[in-house]
């Protein structure tokens, strides 16, 4: 019981010191902004069996493969234990976004290729974008054009592309 106490006055005494240092916004909103996992570093990564790279996002420890093709733009993001990916490719009318829960477990072999600059180069394992609990959904065509699905910015795309 006494150690328990020690224990959460000194952290009480860190967030109040940490909240003073970083401009009194409300403890809460500093506390999540400490536990708030985000987007790490980027690039490519070799996997084993593919015939080129594949782009990643390195979240915490994991590698996730985001499927991006060649002539998509992205938008990557975490929101809460979710990795939001948002693939445009306006030439072909095509819109993707997939939501990929962080606790998946990496199967997919590979190599860190290029473009990580903040992770060192290794072997690692990837999470695969193809993942049968990774949740998608596409708008093409006609849909993409009558919504507007190609000018939308990345968080109205999302809102709307959900409520379907």
């Amino acid at each position: 019981m006494f150690t328990q106490g020690i224990s959460c006055l000194v952290g009480r005494v860190i967030i109040g010191k940490l909240w003073y240092k970083l401009g009194r916004k409300s403890k809460l909103s500093l506390i999540c902004d400490l536990f708030m996992q985000e987007i790490q570093d980027s690039g490519k990564v070799w996997c084993k069996g593919f015939n080129s790279p594949a782009h990643a996002v390195r979240v915490e420890n994991k590698i996730f493969a985001t499927g991006k093709g060649e002539n998509q733009t992205i938008e990557c993001w975490v929101d809460g234990n979710i990795l939001c990916v948002d693939l445009n490719e306006p030439d072909k009318e095509i819109r993707i976004a997939r939501k990929v829960p962080l606790d998946l477990e990496p199967t997919l072999s590979g190599t860190l290729f290029n473009g990580f600059t903040r992770t060192k180069h290794a072997d690692v394992l990837i999470v695969k974008s193809d993942h049968e609990k990774v949740q998608e959904k596409t708008i093409l065509g006609e849909t993409y054009k009558k919504g507007q699905y190609g000018s939308m910015d990345s968080q109205e795309f999302w809102a709307k592309v959900w409520e379907l």
